[in-house]
């Protein structure tokens, strides 16, 4: 009679713990192909310590070329990446890795994923939210918004695009 009562805890428990873990983005493991229009607005943060060492020539170089970049407006990439089993158990991720990003899942559904991005690269913060759409398990929309730095010389990195599924097996030279 009093092994019941353990029993009944267990299973109430593990029930509670089910019901606490978010349903998982319904997309196909293998290799993906993502095409991203990315738009940045504003200066890149550079570390104050970083510009101290430069000689106002390199400065001005710098500056030269950062400007250049935000008058060519937006920039398309295509990429390709194996999508493991263990990645769609984590919050997905269809970019390059670049410097130490925390990715936390904020909400999740078969069919829509956000995830909160912070990152730390080279003494520069950034954070922001990505959003994942799944039409089907082949086909995702992604878009994120993220900001570089903080206050008024942030720079704001807007981008939109979509990934298709290609097959089932990954080559080796992807990941």
């Amino acid at each position: 009679m009093t092994a019941k009562y353990p029993l009944a805890f267990a299973l109430l428990a593990s029930a509670a713990w089910a019901a606490d873990v978010a349903p998982r983005l319904n997309v196909r493991p293998g290799m993906w192909e993502s095409s991203m229009t990315i738009q940045m607005t504003g200066v890149p943060p550079i570390p104050a310590d970083l510009l101290a060492r430069m000689t106002p020539e390199q400065r001005a170089m710098l500056e030269s070329r950062m400007k250049s970049r935000e008058s060519q407006g937006p920039k398309t990439t295509v990429n390709k990446r194996c999508i493991t089993q263990e990645d769609l158990a984590k919050a997905l991720d269809f970019s390059e890795q670049k410097g130490s990003c925390q990715r936390t899942v904020v909400s999740s559904t078969a069919s829509k994923e956000e995830i909160r991005i912070e990152c730390h690269n080279a003494g520069i913060k950034a954070s922001g939210t990505v959003r994942i759409e799944a039409a089907d398990p082949e086909h995702v929309k992604v878009s994120s918004q993220i900001t570089s730095g903080e206050g008024p010389k942030a720079m704001k990195i807007d981008a939109n695009g979509t990934g298709k599924w290609l097959s089932a097996t990954c080559t080796s030279t992807e990941k």
